[in-house]
Formats: C-alpha cells, structure tokens, sequence
C-alpha cells in the first residue's frame, strides 16, 4: 500500500513571476529542471497574458498583492511541491531532496550571511541568533494541515509587519509553528561561492544554483554571462 501511495504521488516545481523578464528567466530555470529531472512537474503563477510557454501548468496571481509567493504557494497544484526563485539554475537529480518529505514537512536552507542585521530583523518575537532566518527562494514542502496554516499564518504575519522582505516573517512563523521542519544542505541553495571554491574544493557540488547574477541584467555583458550559465 505505501509503495502505491507513493507512486500517485506528484512532484513538481512552482515559480511566482511578475512581468515579462522574471518570466523569462523562470523558464530558463524550468529548463533546467526539465533536463535532470524530467519526470518532475512544472508550474508558474503569473500575469494572465504573459508567456508560459515551457511551463507545464500556469495560474494567474491575483491583483493586490505585496508579495504574491506569501500568498500562493499554499495552492500548489502539486502535493510534493519545490518552489525556486525565478533566479535559479537546477544542475542534478533532485530525487534524494524529495526524499526528505518521507519524514519532513517543510525544508529549507539557512540564510548564509545570517549574522548580518538586515537577517536578524524583528517583528514581534525575541529570537535567538542561532535561529537563523531560512532563504525563502527554495522551499520543499507537502500539503499537509500543517503546512497549509504554516503559509496562512505566513501570509498574515507578513501583511502585518508592513515589510517588502518576507524572510522575517517566515522566520518568526517558523519559531512559533509546529511543522516539522528540516534545514537541507547549503548545496541545494547555492548562494555565495568562496574564491577558494572556484579554483578548487573537495565540498560537494551545488545542486540548485540561487544566484543574482541569474535575475534580469539590464547590463549587456551581464545578460550574456547570465544567459550561458547552466
């Protein structure tokens, strides 16, 4: 019976996007889904009339909101859901990350630079240092009671703080929530390389670049060295 369950089980990946750019650039990440992991879904919330060509489903965001992710990725279409920035690249099989949800609900990586004041903001709670806010650009979740009021609670703490960033408030749901929550390696998050790491590293492989280089560039010679990483 597990293994049948297991088998109707659906996996896919879900991007938020606003605008012709950002959606570019997630189609580029779906892609790179598609090459190493080509049994995974693909979905993208958008503006209704934008091009969602390369996606394997697509849903319009509602008009008004702040910071549509918050409020969106509670209605994955998928019940095993990894959601990326549009900013990423994916560069291996993702199955063993999947795997975590056999024991875990939620997952995420750690803010690499969390010692830093702009990760350390308050909102309502008294928090250690040592619970770090967790990069909300590569979230693996399933749809569980839990998880769905972890985003409900999520996307009401965040309207509240009056913030443009999310993470705080994510930060501070996390500590007040139930869920069961596991922080996955920084390699399935890759944010910062140290120069040592591009000569040469006996660290594992990053599996899921998340990089600002990979956003839009206005910049030309930027966009042409964004556009060949993969």
């Amino acid at each position: 019976m597990e293994g049948d369950e297991m088998a109707q089980t659906s996996r896919g990946v879900v991007y938020v996007a606003w605008g012709r750019d950002h959606v570019e650039v997630a189609r580029r990440s779906a892609a790179s889904v598609k090459r190493s992991n080509p049994a995974l879904g693909t979905a993208i919330w958008c503006k209704e009339g934008d091009d969602t060509s390369g996606f394997d489903q697509a849903f319009y965001i509602p008009e008004g909101l702040k910071r549509p992710k918050v409020n969106v990725l509670g209605d994955s279409p998928y019940d095993e859901t990894l959601f990326l920035d549009n900013d990423t690249i994916v560069r291996a099989d993702l199955a063993s990350l999947f795997d975590l949800l056999r024991k875990y609900e939620m997952c995420g990586a750690q803010v690499i630079l969390w010692h830093r004041p702009r990760h350390l903001k308050k909102i309502a709670l008294d928090l250690p240092e040592t619970f770090p806010e967790i990069n909300t650009g590569v979230l693996l979740y399933r749809k569980t009671e839990r998880v769905q009021a972890f985003f409900r609670d999520w996307a009401e703490t965040f309207a509240a703080s009056g913030m443009g960033i999310d993470q705080p408030s994510f930060r501070e749901v996390l500590w007040r929530s139930d869920v069961d929550f596991y922080v996955f390696p920084p390699q399935f998050n890759k944010r910062v390389f140290e120069a040592s790491e591009l000569i040469w590293s006996d660290a594992p492989r990053p599996r899921i670049l998340h990089l600002e280089l990979l956003r839009p560039q206005k910049n030309p010679l930027l966009r042409w060295i964004s556009n060949r990483i993969r």
